[in-house]
């Protein structure tokens, strides 16, 4: 049997695999979703990661989809986003055995049927539509694009449905009457006469409520009582008012701490972030900098936005945020930035999938290079043979390593900070990653438990190092360096085989060692050498033009040359204003 991909794993793509199973024509491969933990089980099959792996799954064969998802809107962003990453891929109808369905009836591609639907003669039902259980479609009756029936619906004869419009449970539309898209019927109403497009109606006999928005969910009010609210940090008390809402999410993740946002550089920039509220508790929070745009030294009346380094992009719990929340907060940024007069947004992601829903340009920057700790044996075995040649040559020098915890002494701190300095001057990064030894002083005191200093050592001198930072069940390699006096005793192998030993004894899951400057470069190839077996994690940047006609006045006042259409902001510079700078 041909495999079968199921997109979404809530409750409705349950019910589409228990379908799936009864047609008996399609074997299911796994489910794709958002917002589930990859590896978790739903009916005993996998959820096998977001959307986002679609394009290796169909070079591996799995050809066939069904979008399993209740939502109309969100279903149709669903195939939108499909379609951009994997154009070949086939949206397979499901039709569940017991439903019945007129042979002069007309079914569209990736169309779900359920138990006991009924379409009858001459009825025409398009792409993307769900039928639902018991519901019933009357004959000459048009069911446009991504519209359903919810369970019991009952439509009557030449009744036409618009695009995105839902008929909610045990809802009735008699005969020769239009509903128009994105519009919502909702349950038990009866529709007796014509209601236009964007609305919501209900009760006996359905009445008009009110208008709806394009993508408004209906299901629930998951985005009612909420609040987006805009803060800068220009202080103190403005530093623990972000750290109070943080901590309100009660996630561990370092990279939102604001010792690591680069608070030094707030007379460069405007440290702020947003706050998506619901009934007033903080859901959603995003850091960010505001940047003033200068032309020949001269401020404009223009500013852009980009993301503090490291991991970051909006912080939520996903197990509470619901896809309409974080598309509600997308909106709002965006609707902020056309007030603040920002021309252009860069976010640099984290790789928790927090750039779903994201509203602007998507790219796929880096693959980062996210290890399983497993036993030290397998582990072992595991290395590509460098690896472990490297690591009995570190033996055979002597080396020795120290692993520092809370409290890290000043002194420890000095050590790291000469050897980061010295490996930065070295190999002439870029200014962003020189930072004052504050920098690192200021968030190992303040968040003593989210810090680990590796120190190797030959014969007591210090000779390589690295900052690590722990979330819950994952270390992060972030900043370091070696001595380059002390390449040949091959200590970067040998701290990094021995934060495993030390991630073992701790219990943590995973060792995330970035990526390089480019994938497949020889940083990416080394990092990629102690977990080989082990499949990489996308690191996504996010780019995002709010003015365009701004945009390209900017960028043709700084004079840019030998780039590509401005308009191009996947393969140009980003911001091309800032090229030159």
């Amino acid at each position: 049997m041909d495999k079968i991909l199921i997109v979404g794993a809530s409750g409705h793509a349950k019910v589409v695999a228990d379908t799936l199973e009864l047609m008996g024509i399609y074997e299911i491969y796994g489910f794709v979703d958002s917002f589930k933990t990859k590896g978790e089980k739903v009916l005993g099959y996998e959820v096998l990661g977001t959307e986002e792996i679609i394009p290796d799954l169909l070079k591996k064969g799995v050809t066939k989809c069904v979008i399993a998802i209740g939502d109309n809107w969100l279903r149709f962003m669903m195939y939108t986003k499909i379609k951009k990453l994997a154009r070949d891929f086939e949206f397979v109808t499901v039709i569940h055995p017991s439903a019945v369905v007129s042979k002069y009836a007309s079914i569209g591609k990736g169309t779900v049927v359920l138990n006991s639907g009924k379409i009858n003669a001459d009825a025409k039902v398009g792409d993307f539509c769900i039928i639902n259980t018991n519901s019933n479609l009357g004959h000459d009756s048009v069911m446009k694009n991504f519209s359903s029936l919810a369970p019991s619906a009952t439509i009557g004869g030449a009744v036409i449905i618009g695009e995105l419009s839902a008929i909610s449970i045990g809802a009735s539309v008699i005969q020769n009457l239009s509903i128009g898209e994105h519009t919502v019927i909702g349950a038990g109403a009866v529709v007796t006469q014509d209601i236009c497009d964007y609305n919501i109606a209900y009760g006996v006999p359905a009445k008009i409520i009110r208008k709806r928005e394009m993508g408004e969910n209906y299901f629930n009010n998951t985005c009612t009582n909420t609040r987006f609210e805009t803060y800068m940090i220009e202080g103190e008390e403005d530093l623990e008012k972000y750290k109070e809402m943080i901590n309100t999410l009660n996630i561990s993740n370092p990279f939102y701490k604001t010792e690591l946002l680069g608070t030094s550089d707030m007379n460069m920039h405007q440290l702020c972030y947003f706050v998506l509220k619901k009934n007033d508790k903080p859901v959603v929070i995003m850091p960010f900098y505001e940047r003033d745009i200068l032309i020949d030294g001269k401020q404009t009346a223009y500013r852009d936005v980009i993301s503090p380094y490291g991991y970051s992009g909006p912080l939520f719990d996903k197990e509470e945020v619901s896809l309409q929340l974080i598309q509600l907060f997308w909106k709002e940024v965006d609707q902020w930035y056309h007030k603040r007069n920002i021309v252009s947004e860069f976010i640099r992601f984290s790789l928790t999938n927090n750039y779903n829903e994201y509203s602007g340009e998507l790219i796929p920057s880096l693959k980062n290079v996210k290890g399983v700790i497993l036993d030290e044996e397998q582990q072992w075995n595991n290395f590509k043979p460098k690896v472990r040649n490297n690591y009995r040559k570190a033996e055979q020098e002597g080396l020795q390593i120290e692993i520092f915890e809370a409290p890290i002494s000043l002194e420890v701190i000095k050590d790291f900070y000469d050897i980061y300095i010295q490996t930065m001057q070295r190999i002439n990064a870029h200014d962003q990653y020189f930072f004052y030894i504050d920098y690192f002083t200021n968030f190992i005191s303040e968040n003593p438990n989210s810090a680990i200093i590796a120190i190797v050592y030959k014969e007591s001198t210090p000779i390589s190092t690295e900052l690590i930072l722990k979330d819950k069940d994952t270390l992060y390699s972030y900043l370091g360096g070696t001595l380059s006096d002390y390449f040949y005793t091959r200590p970067n192998d040998f701290l990094k085989i021995e934060m495993m030993k030390w991630a073992r004894e701790n219990e943590y899951k995973y060792y995330v060692l970035g990526g390089g400057r480019e994938d497949g470069d020889g940083l990416y190839k080394y990092k990629k050498a102690f977990f080989p077996e082990e499949e990489d994690v996308v690191y996504y940047t996010g780019r995002k033009i709010i003015n365009h006609e701004i945009y390209n006045d900017l960028s043709l006042r700084r004079e840019v040359k030998d780039v590509l259409d401005p308009d191009d902001i996947r393969n140009s510079y980003f911001p091309l204003y800032r090229q030159n700078e």
